[in-house]
């Protein structure tokens, strides 16, 4: 749309010359004022020709083979962290799912066999019922894309039973059978849908845009880019995980808008707990389900799988260590506390965790290879959070009947010194926060989440406001961008012009921008750079900010021709403040998927670019109104002062930097959160393990430790709790 751009440049121009003409002004008023015309001019007549050019033909299939590369990367590089390889994939099986639950098999085939051009398998790979779907491990690429007919499927599971585990590996698998222009398998957790408001298909667009590469460039016939043209191609295969944290009331409606949204011959995986997706079916007056989809259930692991990989992490069967889980294994299998919790991979991570000693120094005693008696198992508790020493917690304390009377007991205690043991001061790379400052910042994300995200599992940065009151958001951006420009427009016109002009010019165009920016609609996603395209919204936001404080500056300063130079001035200004608020600012758009970290900075970088596109033209007007009137020292010095004013006010306005800036700083002189608060989700993720990554935000590693730390008590966050010392993090 840059020759919208161009037309208002110009008209801009125009008017700025009848008005000057009416008011009889001289050629130095009119030159300060129309010369900052230029760079607009410029920028609008580039994005005309940026338009010309960049509507051509997209190749969707080299597109599909540079998101396949992504998505493999990304993913390799989350299973390492999550170390779902280590000391080896658990060897997850699977039975067919129950049959009210999923669509009868003869239907699935007889489906199947009618499509336009035939099934996209080989028939004779088919199990003659349901039940042939069972299977284990490596075998879930081959039971989706050769034994599932119609190539979608339901995953169901309990909690903890691997299903997000699972969705990895069948994404890897899919990933290494894919053939150049392909389907690419792309999981995508569903948490942050709103199936109310917002389309299926639009959603998983945006989940692309934002999180991998180039798929916000233009595609012919979408206006949804790459992303959506891929989409509409069914060259995405969406992997659906985390139906069950939707909120239960949408699960009917969730389903409905998944089989409307996609079209029966789009393969499609779907995973939730067992008992959620009943629920839903039952809320459901129809009994919705998911379209020509087949269905497999996770089973709990064998009594053997379970010691073996106990074992495994520990050293081996024969490690002295390995002996120390020999009461825990004679209960596994078992309908005991610790049998039902260590039946899942979850319940197993957790206790390797917390209980082997293979991750951090164990300092045996004489008969540590040997099982204690209960009496000193239960006298030797998990280490106290944050504390400097003490040797591992021995596997036998979960054996405590006592002390874990129930399996929800054992999982809450599990959870409880999960954070202790991933903080553990030992190792090679030490924390720099200790397990209590640890733990009670995770508490305060994790009630964050609960009662500003409805319970949701991701972790944006752009997003941490919401901890603010609307107002005092408002308020505090507008209190910010007054002091920024009243300060540095004032200073600057003060020592040219004198204190009273300085006063008056930085008093009053603060006012006017600080009250400006406080009402403007502030940006919801980050960006990555800056793009001049159309946008009327942020088009005539900026107009009113370019107007309100060039009219504000060229009143109080009296420039080269007094109250009608100022009004001209304003005007230029004006149409200078449109181009930078008409700015659309282009969100994630990299040739690799993008972090959180990654896009903090780039977000910050379009801070910082916008800002100082505003400085040099603001600055301009302003210097060269005072060079014809006042001289050139006057002129650099009130360019650079009101340049530098207008960059650091303006900057904010179309990123979300800014308002995470905010509040952050209010959450730390709360003691809520560290400064660096990127450098602490950071360790948490790639080095503690308490946290996971998906696309560009983070998430607890399970949504039942998520729900655990936000339900602690409430003094582990609210009040200045007494385990908090009562100054900021580092």
């Amino acid at each position: 749309m840059g020759v919208r751009y161009l037309l208002l440049v110009v008209l801009g121009t125009v008017g700025a010359l009848a008005l000057a003409r009416h008011f009889e002004l001289g050629t130095a008023a009119t030159a300060a004022t129309l010369l900052p015309a230029l760079a607009p001019l410029y920028l609008a007549w580039a994005a005309f020709r940026q338009q010309a050019v960049g509507a051509g033909p997209v190749d969707l299939a080299l597109a599909a083979d540079q998101l396949a590369h992504a998505v493999r990367r990304q993913w390799a590089a989350e299973a390492r962290i999550r170390r779902v390889n280590d000391p080896y994939p658990l060897p997850v099986s699977w039975c067919a799912a129950d049959a009210e639950l999923v669509e009868p098999w003869s239907l699935l085939t007889y489906l199947t066999r009618a499509w336009p051009g035939g099934p996209p398998g080989d028939p004779a790979a088919w199990p003659a019922d349901m039940a042939g779907l069972a299977g284990s491990g490596a075998q879930i690429g081959e039971v989706f894309s050769d034994r599932v007919p119609t190539r979608r499927l339901v995953v169901l599971g309990e909690p903890g039973a691997g299903k997000t585990v699972l969705l990895i590996r069948l994404l890897e698998d899919l990933c290494e059978r894919r053939t150049a222009g392909g389907l690419v398998p792309v999981l995508f957790s569903l948490a942050s849908w709103d199936p109310a408001h917002e389309e299926l298909t639009d959603w998983l667009a945006e989940q692309l845009r934002r999180s991998h590469p180039a798929l916000r460039a233009p595609a012919p016939g979408t206006e949804g880019g790459l992303a959506r043209a891929l989409l509409d191609e069914r060259r995405i295969l969406p992997l659906l995980d985390g139906f069950d944290e939707l909120p239960p009331a949408l699960h009917p409606q969730a389903l409905a808008a998944v089989n409307g949204s996609l079209s029966a011959k789009q393969p499609v995986v779907l995973a939730c707990r067992t008992e959620g997706f009943r629920a839903a079916l039952a809320r459901s007056a129809g009994a919705v389900r998911l379209n020509g989809a087949a269905g497999i259930r996770l089973l709990p692991l064998t009594a053997a799988q379970a010691a073996a990989y106990l074992r495994r992490d520990a050293g081996g069967p024969h490690a002295p260590a390995a002996a120390r889980w020999r009461r825990v294994v004679s209960h596994l299998g078992t309908d005991t506390p610790v049998g039902q919790a260590l039946s899942t991979p979850l319940g197993l991570f957790l206790a390797r965790t917390i209980h082997n000693p293979r991750a951090f120094p164990h300092h045996p005693g004489p008969d540590d290879a040997s099982a204690p008696d209960p009496a000193s198992a239960s006298e030797d508790p998990v280490p106290s959070p944050g504390a400097r020493g003490g040797s591992v917690p021995h596997p036998d304390t979960l054996c405590d009947p006592v002390a874990f009377p129930t399996r929800a007991a054992l999982d809450t205690h599990l959870f409880n010194a999960f954070i202790p043991a991933a903080y553990a001061p030992h190792g090679p790379r030490p924390p720099r926060w200790t397990a209590e400052r640890a733990r009670y910042v995770l508490v305060f994300l994790a009630r964050h989440l609960a009662e500003h995200h409805g319970g949701g599992p991701d972790l944006a940065w752009w997003e941490l406001h919401r901890v603010m009151r609307v107002r005092t958001l408002r308020l505090s951006s507008g209190l910010v961008s007054a002091l920024a420009f009243g300060l540095g427009g004032g200073l600057a016109v003060g020592l040219v012009l004198g204190t009273g002009p300085g006063l008056a010019a930085g008093g009053s165009g603060g006012l006017v921008y600080g009250c400006t920016v406080s009402l403007l609609q502030r940006p919801s996603t980050p960006g990555t750079r800056p793009r001049w395209r159309w946008s009327s919204g942020r088009l005539w936001s900026g107009l009113s900010v370019g107007l309100a404080f060039g009219l504000a500056g060229g009143l109080a300063g009296g420039l080269a021709a007094g109250v009608t130079g100022g009004v001209v001035c304003g005007l230029a200004v004006g149409f200078a403040g449109a181009l930078v608020g008409g700015l659309s600012v282009e969100k994630p758009d990299l040739t690799t998927a993008i972090g959180p970290g990654t896009l903090l900075a780039l977000d910050r970088r379009t801070f910082l670019v916008i800002g100082i596109a505003a400085a040099l033209v603001v600055g301009l007007v302003y210097a060269l109104g005072v060079l014809f009137a006042g001289g050139l020292l006057g002129g650099l010095v009130v360019g650079i002062g009101g340049g530098l004013a207008a960059g650091l006010a303006t900057g904010p306005l179309p990123t979300a930097w800014a308002d995470f800036l905010l509040a952050k700083a209010y959450l730390v002189v709360r003691h809520r959160l560290p400064w660096n608060l990127m450098a602490f989700l950071r360790d948490a993720h790639a080095q503690r393990g308490v946290l996971r990554q998906v696309g560009a935000v983070y998430q607890f590693r399970h949504i039942d430790l998520q729900r655990h730390l936000a339900a602690g008590p409430p003094g582990d966050v609210r009040g200045a709790p007494r385990c908090i010392p009562q100054r900021p993090f580092p």
